[in-house]
C-alpha cells in the first residue's frame, strides 16, 4: 500500500446506499493492493459506522447526507465518517458486553469498531467519527 490523497464517497441516508459502500471499500482494496483478508475486517467497521450515521445521526432523512473519507498511509487505512446529524453523546452509548444488554438484537456497533480498529475519535460535535485499522 502507498500513500495516496484521500478517497471520498458521499451518499444520501439511505441503507440500500451500503451496497455504494461496499464498491468504494472494494476499489481501494484493489487500487492499493490490500490483502483482501482485510476486507471484512475494514467494511465491518465502515458499515457500522456508516449505518449508525444514517439512522442516529441522520435519523434516516434521505434529503442528508453522509461522508466517507478513506486516507490510505503506508499500511494504515484511515476512515472518517461525517454526518449532518447533531451528533450524540458517547458516554451514553450503553455498554453491549453488560449483562442487561447482553441480549439486544441492537447498540453494538461502536463496539464491534473499538475492537477491530486500532484507534477511535470523535469530533467535538460527535458527528464525526475517524478509526484507523491496520493492514498489515
Amino acid at each position: 500500500m502507498i500513500d495516496s490523497p484521500p478517497k471520498i464517497l458521499v451518499i444520501k441516508s439511505d441503507i440500500s446506499k451500503l451496497v455504494k459502500v461496499q464498491s468504494f471499500v472494494n476499489e481501494i482494496f484493489v487500487q492499493y493492493n490490500i490483502s483482501h483478508g482485510y476486507f471484512n475486517r475494514v467494511f465491518l467497521c465502515v458499515s457500522e459506522a456508516v449505518v449508525n450515521s444514517i439512522e442516529h445521526g441522520n435519523k434516516n432523512d434521505t434529503n442528508k447526507e453522509v461522508s466517507i473519507v478513506v486516507d490510505c498511509k503506508l499500511k494504515s487505512l484511515f476512515v472518517k465518517i461525517i454526518d449532518e446529524g447533531e451528533g450524540f453523546n458517547l458516554d451514553e452509548v450503553a455498554d453491549p458486553t453488560k449483562g442487561e444488554n447482553i441480549k439486544k438484537e441492537f447498540g453494538r456497533g461502536i463496539h464491534i469498531i473499538k475492537s477491530l480498529s486500532e484507534h477511535i475519535e470523535y469530533n467535538q460535535k460527535e458527528n464525526s467519527f475517524q478509526f484507523k485499522i491496520e493492514c498489515k
